[in-house]
C-alpha cells in the first residue's frame, strides 16, 4: 500500500510549483543584470557604459514583477500585509525577503534617480521648464554640469557597490530558504546560495545580450560587436563557474561514498535515472552549459549574432531547468516510500504555464514603461556645453525666460 496509490493519494504533493520555480528564476535575472550595468559604475569598463542604463530598467522592471509569482502562488494572496504589519523578523524567511525587497527597491530608486538626472534636467530645460514628467523625475535639480555629472557617477559607484551585495543577499537567501530546509535531503547542502548566485550571474548575462540585440534591431540601429562579444565573454566564464560549482554539487550529493544516504538516493532516483533526468542532463547540463562552451570553442558561432543568440537562449533554458531541477525534484522524493512523487504542471489556472506568461508579460510592460520615460538611449542624449562662451549665452537666455537656476545654450545643450 505504501508503495502504490497511497503515495498519490493527497498524502504527499509537491506544493511548490511552477510560481515557486520561476520566482527564484526571475529574481536570478534581476541580480544578474544589476551586475552587468555595475561592470560600468563600479569596475569602469567604458564598453559596458551604453548598456548599463538599459540593464538598470531591465533589472528594476524584473524586481517590481518578482513578488507577483509568490503572490500568485500564495491561497490568499491578499493577506500578504500582515508579514509588513505583524513582527515576524527575524523569524520567518519569507518575511526576510519583504525586507530584503523593499530595501531593494529604495536603493534602485535612487540608482535611477542619479542615472537619468543630469539627461532629465537638460530635457526640462529643452522644454522651457514645461514638462511636467521631467519636472516631477528631476526633484527640484537644475544642475547638468559636468561636474554635476561627475558627481553623480561617484555616487552611483557607491549605490551599485552596495547594490551588488543587495542582488547576491536578495537572490542568494532563496538559496538559503532551500538549505536549510532539512526536511528535503535534495535542498540540504550549503552550496545552494551559492549554486543559485553563480547561476544568477550566468542568466542576467544571457538575459542583457538577447535584450541590447533586440533593442538595437528596433531602433534600427548597429549592434556594438565589441559589446556583445565582451558579454559573451563573462557569460562564458561564468559559465565555467557554473559548470564546477555543477560537479561539486554532483560529486556531493550523487556519489554514495562522499554524503548521506537520503540524499544521494534521491538524486540517482529523480535527477539520473528518474523522471527528472532529461531534465538535467539534457537541458540542465546539456543545453544550458554544453552548448554555450561549444559555441565559444567555434569561432564562427561566437562571432555571429545568431551564435550568440543561441548561447544566450541556451543559458537562459539551462537556468531555468536548474530552478525546476532544485524546486520540483527536491519535493519528487517520497518520505514514506521509496517511490518517486508525481506532479502535473497544467496550461491554465492556478500555478500554470499561463499564469507564468503573465508574470512575464507584466515585466515586460513596466519594462516598456521605464525604457519610454528614462532617457536611456546613447545616441539620443543631450551633449553638456563645455566653453564658457556657451556658458555665459545661456547666463544670458536663463535671466530672459525666467527660469531660476537653468540655462540652455543655443544648440539646446545644457549647462548650469
Amino acid at each position: 500500500m505504501l508503495q502504490g496509490s497511497l503515495v498519490h493519494s493527497g498524502l504527499e504533493n509537491v506544493y511548490w510549483g511552477l510560481m515557486i520555480v520561476t520566482y527564484p528564476y526571475i529574481s536570478g535575472l534581476v541580480a544578474g543584470s544589476f551586475v552587468v550595468s555595475s561592470l560600468s559604475h563600479v569596475f569602469h569598463q567604458k564598453l559596458f557604459d551604453d548598456l548599463a542604463p538599459l540593464a538598470v530598467l531591465v533589472s528594476f522592471a524584473l524586481l517590481l514583477a518578482a513578488p507577483l509569482t509568490v503572490l500568485g502562488d500564495a491561497r490568499q494572496p491578499m493577506n500578504f500585509w500582515e508579514l509588513m504589519a505583524r513582527g515576524h523578523w527575524p523569524y520567518s524567511p519569507i518575511a526576510f525577503f519583504i525586507l530584503i525587497w523593499m530595501s531593494y527597491i529604495v536603493l534602485m530608486l535612487f540608482e535611477l534617480y542619479f542615472a537619468f538626472r543630469a539627461q532629465n534636467v537638460r530635457r526640462l530645460i529643452r522644454s522651457q521648464g514645461q514638462s511636467r514628467l521631467y519636472r516631477f523625475l528631476t526633484l527640484g535639480s537644475r544642475n547638468a554640469s559636468l561636474a554635476g555629472e561627475t558627481r553623480d557617477k561617484r555616487v552611483l559607484m557607491v549605490l551599485s557597490a552596495i547594490g551588488i551585495l543587495m542582488a547576491f543577499l536578495f537572490h542568494g537567501y532563496i538559496g538559503f530558504i532551500f538549505g536549510s530546509t532539512k526536511a528535503r535531503p535534495l535542498w540540504a547542502t550549503p552550496l545552494m546560495p551559492v549554486l543559485f548566485i553563480v547561476s544568477a550571474m550566468v542568466s542576467g548575462i544571457a538575459l542583457m545580450w538577447v535584450v541590447n540585440v533586440l533593442v538595437m534591431r528596433f531602433y534600427h540601429r548597429p549592434v556594438n560587436r565589441a559589446l556583445a562579444n565582451g558579454l559573451l565573454t563573462y557569460l562564458v566564464l561564468f559559465v565555467l563557474l557554473d559548470l564546477y560549482m555543477d560537479a561539486v554539487d554532483f560529486l556531493t550529493s550523487a556519489i554514495p561514498a562522499y554524503t548521506q544516504g537520503p540524499v544521494s538516493q534521491g538524486f540517482q532516483r529523480i535527477l539520473m535515472y528518474g523522471p527528472n533526468s532529461w531534465v538535467y542532463f539534457g537541458l540542465q547540463l546539456g543545453v544550458g552549459l554544453g552548448i554555450p562552451l561549444i559555441g565559444w570553442i567555434i569561432p564562427q558561432v561566437r562571432r555571429s549574432l545568431a551564435g550568440g543568440a543561441l548561447m544566450s537562449l541556451a543559458v537562459l533554458v539551462g537556468v531555468f531547468a536548474m530552478r525546476w531541477d532544485v524546486v520540483i525534484a527536491g519535493q519528487e522524493q517520497s518520505k514514506i516510500s521509496s517511490n518517486v512523487v508525481t506532479v502535473a504542471i497544467p496550461w491554465t489556472g492556478f500555478d500554470s504555464i499561463q499564469t507564468v506568461i503573465g508574470v512575464f508579460a507584466v515585466a515586460f510592460v513596466v519594462f516598456m514603461g521605464l525604457a519610454w520615460v528614462f532617457p536611456w538611449q546613447s545616441w539620443n542624449r543631450i551633449p553638456a556645453a563645455e566653453d564658457q562662451e556657451a556658458r555665459e549665452t545661456s547666463a544670458r537666455q536663463q535671466a530672459a525666460q525666467g527660469i531660476p537656476g537653468t540655462a540652455t545654450s543655443e544648440g539646446g545643450h545644457v549647462v548650469s
